[in-house]
């Protein structure tokens, strides 16, 4: 699971053989033997994304953006996004009275690009003498990002620390922080459910069998999750979902939240993403869902998903009316929540308006049918009463 040492959640691990080259398949069938010979989507994506053998992110993936990459993110098109979170760290700063140094966190940084293009928009709206102001930290899981970010982040590295929880930064900053995520969300294994009429739903399960490999079976919901509280999911509230329809749960970005939000004690949160704030929205004309996988820059869907144990990207919209009600039910207090190109254009002004015109990447982002509102943009702040 992602950013947290503990996986209970997940159940028992099966043990990888003890090799210098330990064997996939192998460990593939140990797993599901140790487990009656299924195992909910949700631990298949968490294995596929963070075992520490066989996961994408924490052996496979090379880079973030360009042709090295598997996909590419806003940070990695154009230094807009971080002109505009820039902007955002001076707002909360203010807002919240924060005294310097003052803690900014960036949880899952990719390769970088992102707190490069912060730290240099801050540097140049503070001037010189007020480069001390912010101290930054970085938590990220991925050894190779970890070690991606530090060849990107050199010249920053005497202002930066890494960090492996969001709960060692909190304990070194006396509780207070500014944290900000980029396509974290989308990355957090996602419970995945199908309708199977008269608001009834069947979970999907994973099995493995060496000589034909993985596929699907699915099994009652209400024998799967008992403790499933279906009031924290908007989709659940929807009546006239359609036989057969695919949603996806981020259960476990809640669960990760819960851990951690106790000890922020005075700050902000800022999440980016791609979904939208509601679930029929978000499955307009999906009927298979949202889940898909990226391999150098192809996006594989259904069956594709399943094709390269550990070597691709897994991912799922994300439910931003969730995300809200959870941080709120957490003591966050909304104070925006808008798409990335209204969140550009607030914060990133002037700048906004002439990177579209010069630069396409930078229009992509802002552009309707594009980036622009295809990802969403939450913003919460927490003050100690």
């Amino acid at each position: 699971m992602p950013y947290r040492k503990s996986r209970e959640s997940f159940g028992t691990l099966a043990e990888t053989p003890s090799s210098h080259e330990p064997n996939l398949k192998t460990w593939l069938a140990a797993l599901f033997e140790q487990n009656g010979g299924a195992i909910p989507f949700e631990r298949f994506m968490a294995e596929a994304l963070y075992h520490p053998d066989f996961g994408y992110y924490t052996r496979h993936i090379r880079t973030v953006g360009g042709s090295r990459g598997d996909f590419a993110t806003s940070a990695t098109l154009s230094e807009l996004l971080g002109e505009a979170i820039a902007a955002w760290i001076e707002q909360e700063t203010e807002a919240l009275g924060l005294r310097k140094p003052i803690p900014v966190i960036e949880v899952g940084g990719g390769e970088g690009s992102l707190m490069r293009s912060v730290i240099t928009a801050l540097d140049r709206r503070a001037g010189f003498w007020h480069r001390g102001r912010y101290r930054f930290h970085l938590v990220e899981i991925s050894p190779r990002l970890r070690e991606r970010q530090r060849e990107t982040l050199h010249r920053y590295r005497r202002r930066l620390t890494w960090h492996e929880t969001i709960e060692g930064v909190l304990a070194a900053t006396d509780g207070a922080a500014l944290v900000f995520s980029n396509e974290l969300v989308d990355a957090f294994p996602a419970i995945a459910l199908r309708h199977e009429g008269d608001g009834k739903w069947s979970e999907v399960f994973v099995e493995f069998e060496p000589e034909r490999g993985l596929r699907e079976l699915f099994r009652p919901l209400s024998g799967t999750r008992h403790a499933l509280d279906r009031d924290l999911f908007s989709a659940f509230a929807k009546s006239d979902w359609p036989v057969g329809q695919r949603i996806e749960l981020h259960a476990s970005f809640r669960q990760w939240q819960q851990e951690w939000m106790p000890d922020l004690e005075r700050g902000a949160c800022l999440v980016i993403d791609y979904g939208a704030d509601d679930p029929a929205e978000i499955y307009d004309r999906r009927p298979e869902g949202t889940l898909r996988a990226f391999f150098r820059h192809q996006r594989l869907t259904g069956a594709g998903i399943y094709r390269m144990f550990g070597k691709q990207d897994l991912t799922a919209d994300v439910c931003f009316h969730d995300l809200a009600r959870w941080g709120e039910d957490m003591g966050l207090k909304t104070t925006l929540e808008q798409s990335q190109s209204e969140f550009l254009c607030k914060f990133a002004g002037p700048a906004c308006a002439a990177a579209a015109e010069t630069d396409r990447s930078a229009a992509f982002l802002l552009e309707p049918d594009g980036a622009g509102e295809a990802f969403r943009v939450l913003g919460q702040r927490k003050i100690q009463a």
